[in-house]
């Protein structure tokens, strides 16, 4: 009896003590995340074309779009239509837009015939050893993220925001 007592009691220390480092660990990564209200990280990146995109360069003059995809992402595919109406209506008004891929189980060759394929005209990247993707703790595709000029992060979802528009000219601001 007493040994099954010792054994129920490590069994159930070692399973308090497996939650702990399951919440310490999801924890850590929402502290470590860039969310709303957070200035964006700084980086710079080539773009297809072969363009260097910084965003320190963008601060004071121009909000943000960023959308973190990948190839093989079913869910950034169907996002493209309304990413190309963004970009086409956002675009001549001020905004910038980098879709940039994580690099993850992709490669800048795929990326360039998936972006022809497809008809992706906006500013796109390849995350090459995803550096960026990690800076702003991306953890899947798609990601959007909108700064506004000042290099606030105002907008972090997996969606597509539905009320841009409404919000545009506060980006500007």
């Amino acid at each position: 009896m007493k040994n099954e007592f010792k054994l129920n009691l490590n069994i159930r220390f070692e399973l308090i003590a497996l939650i702990t480092i399951v919440f310490l660990f999801l924890f850590s990564v929402r502290v470590f995340a860039v969310t709303v209200e957070d200035m964006a990280p700084s980086f710079e990146i080539k773009t297809m074309k072969g363009n260097l995109f910084k965003v320190d360069d963008k601060k004071g003059k121009a909000p943000l779009f960023l959308i973190f995809w990948a190839t093989w992402c079913p869910v950034c595919k169907e996002e493209i239509p309304k990413l190309k109406e963004f970009y086409s209506t956002f675009n001549p008004k001020g905004m910038e837009f980098l879709a940039i891929n994580v690099g993850i189980n992709d490669s800048e060759k795929k990326m360039k015939r998936y972006s022809k394929k497809y008809g992706m005209d906006y500013p796109l990247a390849f995350d090459e050893g995803s550096k960026i993707t990690k800076s702003f703790n991306v953890m899947g595709t798609p990601t959007i993220i909108i700064v506004d000029r000042s290099g606030k992060v105002r907008y972090r979802d997996a969606a597509l925001p539905k009320d841009l528009g409404a919000h545009f000219q506060s980006l500007m601001e």
